[in-house]
């Protein structure tokens, strides 16, 4: 027992010592979808890296952001060439993730994707809705049933701004996106905020992104005790971005 007990105490260390401080890759999303995120001359912005540093800087570690196209976003990370991923969510490209061990975070941030009309439109119901427009890649869940049955024809856009731009000249019905990235887009464009709104009378998803990892599991499990430990800067990080909770259906 006395040859044991050095052992079982060397072990138990191991099992429990932090991670070592380390430089990791994160890849990231090339496009504009703030609040959330964004890159600006080369630079990662918005409640994402905000979120990531802050975690980065707790632990000791250095998170270096590298910006892709999210095709290749995905292809980068399933070949271990970046180390972490966000966003990230479980049910995105489940297809193409097969045989891959993901390993996936707590909730880090809220997102709602739901349909955006005209006001003059808001609160008429499914019925004159023909055309769904959504950014190619995402995935319109509550109104596939009506797509495979072909009572809807979903049109799909690389960009966000081209989709806004088929609403607002009325060659799609509604978009199938996230609510506070498109009054963001608008702004920015000049359209104003409430060119096109939410309707929460029609089928919406309440959702979370998520930050992942095929080779570092024990980051994952570091990044889920910051979420669950530090809740006010993370509200306070919420709030500086102006990112809201999941709705209440």
């Amino acid at each position: 027992m006395k040859r044991l007990l050095p052992l079982l105490v060397s072990l138990y260390l191991g099992l429990t010592a932090p991670v070592q401080a380390e430089t990791f890759t994160v890849g990231v999303e090339l496009q504009p979808y703030m609040p959330y995120f964004s890159v600006q001359n080369g630079q990662y912005l918005g409640y994402g890296r905000d979120l990531l540093d802050a975690f980065a800087v707790h632990q000791g570690h250095t998170f270096v952001y590298q910006p892709l196209p999210v095709r290749r976003l995905l292809s980068d990370f399933l070949a271990g060439k970046v180390d972490f991923k966000f966003p990230d969510n479980p049910r995105w490209n489940a297809d193409l993730k097969q045989g891959y061990v993901l390993h996936i975070s707590q909730a880090a941030a809220p997102a709602v994707d739901g349909l955006l009309v005209k006001p003059q439109f808001l609160g008429q119901g499914k019925a004159r809705i023909r055309r769904i427009g959504t950014q190619r890649g995402f995935t319109p869940w509550p109104y596939l049933p009506d797509i495979k049955a072909g009572n809807m024809i979903l049109i799909q856009a690389n960009q966000i701004d081209s989709l806004l731009a088929m609403a607002l000249s009325d060659r799609v019905d509604a978009v199938y996106l996230n609510p506070q990235v498109v009054s963001h887009r608008l702004m920015a464009s000049g359209a104003g905020s409430q060119a096109l709104v939410f309707d929460p009378s029609l089928a919406y998803v309440d959702d979370h992104y998520f930050l992942s990892s095929i080779q570092h599991p024990e980051v994952i499990a570091e990044f889920d005790r910051f979420l669950a430990q530090e809740t006010e800067l993370i509200q306070a990080l919420k709030k500086r971005h102006g990112i809201a909770d999941p709705l209440s259906h």
